[in-house]
């Protein structure tokens, strides 16, 4: 049975003030957070190795990456064109610190190689995840299911390669994806309004362009 995940900001009480999109960034971003330990901790329920080490948040990275772009499809649907930009883009800020943060304490890993490995790893990832489909109701289609499985090959134990994508198609992103579906209508639904972020910069980044949709591909996120 999956455990809910609780205690998890996803709404503003104050819904007559108006938010900017990194502000909602920063709440998908904890959640996608909290979402990437919870499946650490289910896999290993799951008898995967996952040692404390390197490899522990090599497989945390991936899934987050992929969670990131179930995130800005959700975006994409709610946010017009250039909030959504900003929203994704501070939301792989935001978990590049966190992964910076978390893995340098745990292991005295050079925190600024974390950084950049994260955001790297993001962009090498954003234009295969932008070819896949998504529906709104269903979530990502079984290719973009199967690719994040695919990517979770190259990190797991070898004795676990066998089930690892099986175990993210059917157990971990379900779960997830309706988490994440129902953060973003919260938070966007107690906003009072969406406002462009102060900092134009901020909008610098990765932006797959999504199947059907005329939205450009701008430059990778700069790693500074």
């Amino acid at each position: 049975m999956a455990t809910a995940l609780r205690r998890t900001k996803s709404r503003f009480f104050a819904k007559d003030k108006p938010r900017d999109p990194a502000t909602l960034a920063s709440v998908a971003a904890f959640t996608t957070w909290r979402l990437g330990l919870q499946t650490i901790k289910r896999m290993r329920d799951a008898d995967f190795e996952i040692e404390a080490s390197p490899q522990y948040f090599d497989i945390l990275g991936e899934y987050l990456v992929f969670l990131i772009h179930v995130a800005d499809r959700f975006a994409f649907a709610r946010l017009p064109l250039p909030e959504r930009r900003v929203f994704t883009v501070a939301m792989v800020k935001r978990l590049a610190e966190l992964m910076q943060e978390n893995e340098s304490r745990l292991l005295g890993s050079d925190p600024e190689a974390i950084r950049r490995g994260f955001i790297d790893r993001f962009n090498a990832r954003a234009d295969d995840y932008a070819t896949f489909g998504f529906d709104e109701a269903t979530g990502p289609d079984f290719a973009f299911l199967r690719y994040a499985g695919h990517c979770l090959l190259a990190v797991v134990a070898e004795r676990d390669r066998a089930w690892v994508t099986d175990q993210v198609m059917t157990i971990e992103a379900p779960d997830a994806v309706d988490t994440l579906r129902r953060v973003m209508d919260n938070v966007i639904g107690t906003a009072g309004s969406i406002i462009a972020a102060e900092d134009e910069s901020a909008a610098e980044g990765p932006f797959p362009e999504m199947p059907d949709v005329d939205a450009p591909v701008d430059d990778p996120i700069p790693p500074e």
